[in-house]
């Protein structure tokens, strides 16, 4: 079963195809990026227009409504929703500074951690929760 990524501010679909699709920001640079939908999988495709630089943080936003995707929970990261199936959508959330490998899942079962980079934010409380499972 697929999951979907959706747009925390107007509901809309990020991945309508194999991809998770955003606009992101640098100074005056704007470009589209695409994600590869599975968790922990860093692979990136951006946009002409636009020098991933590593270490360099970026601005994520709906491709649909351009809502900032910055999380409330830390400036550090992007926070979009996600579903599987007809299931509660879960929180994930995910590093927006080029080369830092760190995605959250919070969902029924608790908090999952992806990427060698995610125990930077361990002493963080994402979501409200209690520290879950790490995957």
């Amino acid at each position: 079963m697929r999951r979907e990524y959706l747009c925390p501010t107007c509901g809309g679909v990020l991945n309508p195809g194999n991809k998770v699709v955003f606009v992101i920001e640098h100074g005056a640079a704007r470009a589209l990026l695409l994600l590869n939908p599975r968790l922990g999988d860093y692979g990136a495709v951006a946009g002409r227009g636009i020098t991933v630089t590593p270490g360099a943080a970026y601005r994520f936003r709906c491709p649909i409504c351009q809502a900032d995707l910055t999380s409330p929970f830390d400036p550090n990261l992007v926070q979009v929703l996600a579903r599987l199936g007809d299931g509660p959508p879960a929180v994930v959330a995910f590093s927006r500074i080029a080369g830092e490998h760190a995605t959250f899942l919070q969902d029924a079962r608790g908090l999952h951690r992806f990427g060698e980079h995610a125990a930077r934010y361990q002493e963080l409380n994402f979501f409200g929760a209690g520290h879950g499972p790490q995957e």
